[in-house]
């Protein structure tokens, strides 16, 4: 009994691939047809393992809403003869790999990569099958959020005077509060807002920046327009895939500058997108 069940269970995931890709071809066939056609590439083609099912069965949904065929190969070179006169029929502008050098092998990619000499090939890939569809599914459905660092979590350093409340940061020294802000990984940074208060006369300022072994960079830094001793807004939108966040080389970091009791940081956002349609 155990093995029937088995069987059923493998069947069933059959069939679910089958009609995924299936679904996917139908909804690509007419494009890809009429571009091999008249002699023109389609945009993107995914290439998936095809001895196991993870992979491919995961990247359906999305392959299916950008209509997008997805070809499948083994993990190891040769190409099958119909499987390269498909893809010489597409001639697609980029391929996308999906799954790690265990599931399509480096061998693999090269073969793909001469088959389609002007094609650029590149790789979705993590650790496990659920990274890879999770970093398949940032690519298709790219994720906007923002990251925030309330006035409490700034800390007093060697150059400032003051503290940091519940609810407001300053420094009575006018030095510099900092704060740890956490950004995915991968992420691309697109704009910096913080709420203060400053004075008629005075401003605060804040900043975004990241720290290395060897070396501290700013990223962007606001500051508020006087407004007369009311509560303010600072912004700064950053320039599209200017900063990329790197998590392995850099520690990312907000600091509230120029405080003062009449100049006071009251928290900090950082908005940032991971993942990009196509990527």
């Amino acid at each position: 009994m155990l093995g029937l069940r088995l069987r059923r269970r493998d069947l069933a995931w059959t069939v679910a691939l089958l009609t995924v890709v299936t679904a996917v071809w139908v909804a690509r066939g007419d494009v890809a047809e009429a571009g091999a056609e008249q002699g023109v590439s389609v945009d993107l083609v995914y290439v998936a393992v095809a001895t196991n099912y993870p992979d491919s069965l995961g990247i359906g949904p999305g392959a299916g809403a950008l209509a997008t065929p997805v070809i499948l190969v083994p993990t190891d070179p040769p190409i099958p003869s119909v499987t390269q006169t498909e893809l010489i029929r597409l001639d697609p502008k980029k391929v996308v790999i999906i799954g790690g050098e265990s599931a399509i092998s480096a061998a693999m990619q090269n073969a793909l990569e001469s088959l389609l000499p002007t094609a650029t090939v590149e790789r979705i890939g993590g650790a496990n099958r659920y990274e890879t569809n999770a970093l398949f599914a940032a690519s298709v459905y790219p994720i906007e959020s923002w990251s925030s660092v309330a006035a409490a979590a700034f800390t007093v350093t060697q150059d400032s005077a003051g503290f940091a409340s519940g609810t407001q940061a300053y420094s009575t020294s006018g030095g510099t509060l900092y704060a740890s802000i956490d950004l995915p990984h991968g992420a691309e940074i697109l704009e910096l807002k913080a709420i203060g208060y400053d004075s008629s006369v005075l401003e605060f300022e804040v900043a975004l920046g990241r720290s290395g072994m060897t070396t501290t960079q700013e990223i962007a830094s606001v500051s508020s327009a006087t407004s007369g001793g009311d509560t303010a807004f600072a912004t700064m939108t950053i320039t599209a895939g200017r900063e990329i966040v790197d998590n392995e080389n850099w520690a990312y970091w907000v600091s509230a500058g120029q405080t003062a009791s009449n100049r006071t940081v009251y928290g900090v956002m950082v908005r940032y997108r991971l993942g990009a349609p196509g990527a």
